[in-house]
């Protein structure tokens, strides 16, 4: 297996426990955190409210792009690890976790307050499965553990794709 295949699988890795078994951050309601398991327990909250959330954000077709973006991002990871195939779909795919954890760190040590982030935000926030265990939030900073890992698994995806695969015939 080549160095390129090799931080394609670290990279899918990463991304998948940075999202799925590490909070992003903590949440605004009591006890709530920010994973990619929260996108997918409010998934069909996210659509009824869709509406309301319409008018602050500039359209309903803005609302479910936003949706469809958080979708794409909360499935990058298993997408990277299709990745160590084709450079192509890991370079696509690491883009998202790695876009979408600067944008995390960023409003949360300089509060960007602007309606589109903090609605893709709160897209990610629900109660934790397991009480305190999963997803596990550990704050460095005001930022959880599971940003910095989808940062970096972010770029080294994008290593990845930029070095080549050797396919012997």
């Amino acid at each position: 297996m080549n160095v390129g295949k090799l931080l394609a699988i670290i990279a899918g890795l990463l991304t998948i426990i940075g999202s799925y078994i590490f909070a992003l951050y903590e949440g605004l309601a009591p006890n709530s955190v920010a994973s990619a398991i929260g996108l997918f327990q409010g998934i069909t909250l996210a659509f009824e409210s869709a509406d309301f959330y319409s008018t602050s954000l500039g359209g309903l077709w803005i609302v479910y792009l936003l949706i469809i973006l958080m979708i794409i991002f909360a499935l990058s990871g298993v997408f990277q690890l299709i990745g160590v195939k084709s450079r192509a779909v890991i370079l696509i795919f690491s883009l998202f976790p790695l876009g979408f954890g600067i944008v995390v760190i960023l409003d949360m040590t300089m509060t960007l307050n602007i309606a589109h982030i903090d609605y893709m935000m709160l897209l990610l926030t629900e109660q934790p499965l397991v009480d305190g265990l999963l997803p596990y939030l550990l704050n460095i900073g005001n930022v959880g553990l599971g940003t910095y890992l989808i940062v970096a698994g972010g770029a080294i995806g994008i290593v990845s794709g930029m070095l080549t695969r050797y396919e012997p015939y």
